[in-house]
């Protein structure tokens, strides 16, 4: 009997033992996460500014054109127009008429690309139609197809 409390007891000690000698080791991570703002401009149907056809010497010449603009809900964006601000003759670049772009139906409010006159808007979550308004003061100018290009950025 002495034999087995003795076995007994050597068995417990080696167990406690084993269990107080056992490590512990723990590590720590990071959950993490990065919110951007975004914005796109041209999605979906974007117009032309389109003056149609004029007769020659026509003044004050009036139209419109769009652009769609997606930005994230809240987010604040500025659009810049450039352009060369003349329409140029197919046949010969040298044959221009002057036009200007505008941020409002009133045509008080030039749109460009310094910073006084972009586009100030902010973002809605939804895409939003923006609309451009264009003139040409005067087309004292011979027959013939005139464009120009304008390339639009936004800035967010």
């Amino acid at each position: 009997m002495k034999l087995f409390k003795y076995s007994f007891a050597i068995l417990a000690v080696i167990s406690v033992s084993a269990y107080t000698m056992s490590d512990r080791q723990s590590s720590q991570f990071k959950v993490k996460m990065q919110v951007t703002e975004i914005c796109d401009i041209g999605t979906g149907s974007t117009s032309d500014i389109d003056f149609g056809t004029v007769t020659r010497n026509a003044q004050n010449v009036q139209a419109t054109g769009s652009l769609n603009v997606y930005c994230t809900n809240g987010t604040p964006y500025n659009i810049a127009l450039n352009s060369n601000g003349s329409l140029k003759h197919s046949n010969d670049i040298s044959i221009q008429i002057p036009y200007q772009l505008y941020q409002d139906a009133a045509m008080s409010k030039e749109w460009g690309n310094i910073a006084d006159n972009r586009l100030s808007q902010q973002g809605t979550g939804q895409t939003q139609n923006i609309t451009i308004w264009g003139k040409v003061p005067n087309a004292n100018v011979p027959a013939g197809q005139y464009s120009d290009k304008v390339t639009a950025t936004i800035t967010y």
